[in-house]
């Protein structure tokens, strides 16, 4: 007891700080505002995340031939050839479904011609190299086809496809210039044997 008495005023000082510390509202405030600005900077990412516009792209692919539904669609262009058929509701019966190359990935303009089991020739859809203009569809095409274009050769040929697949599609022939190695010169050389998209 004479220790308490002696001391009276530590604990008198101890006892103020621990009330202080309990009812102070200024400690309750700062942390509920601590708390406001993580809640507020979380909305504020997700509304952008929501109101960010989607990045995927549209193409228009027309199938023809032996499926329930013929017509033409509009796929995404990470979308294979199986994809558009599935729209088209399915092979028909007559269908040669073994000329088909179902995992080609698709592009504008695409046309899917699924031919009857008489048929005999592969050539069930128009692939990389554009049959009537003789060009060649630089978003499609593999490194095989891409050589065949002047001034291209192996390494060219696979920077191109390498850049393709980490970017995505050309979207102009001019964009070929942000490829590694190739300069305005050499698009000017390869314009009139490709095709974009």
């Amino acid at each position: 007891m004479s220790w308490i008495l002696k001391n009276w005023y530590v604990i008198v000082v101890v006892a103020a700080i621990v009330i202080w510390l309990i009812v102070d509202p200024s400690v309750d405030k700062s942390d509920r505002n601590g708390e406001g600005i993580v809640i507020d900077e979380m909305t504020a990412s997700n509304n952008t995340l929501e109101n960010q516009p989607e990045t995927s792209q549209e193409v228009m692919v027309d199938i023809k031939g032996e499926v329930q539904q013929p017509g033409v669609y509009v796929m995404d262009v990470d979308d294979r050839v199986q994809d558009v058929v599935q729209k088209a509701e399915g092979f028909t019966e007559k269908a040669n479904q073994e000329l088909i190359n179902l995992a080609e990935r698709v592009y504008d303009e695409m046309i899917v011609q699924v031919p009857d089991k008489n048929s005999t020739d592969a050539v069930s859809l128009t692939g990389s190299i554009e049959k009537k203009e003789n060009k060649i569809r630089i978003n499609v095409a593999d490194a095989s086809e891409i050589q065949t274009i002047p001034g291209i050769g192996e390494v060219k040929a696979q920077a191109i496809i390498e850049y393709r697949e980490t970017n995505g599609n050309f979207k102009t022939v001019e964009e070929l210039t942000k490829v590694s190695g190739i300069g305005d010169k050499t698009v000017e050389k390869m314009k009139e044997f490709i095709l974009v998209p």
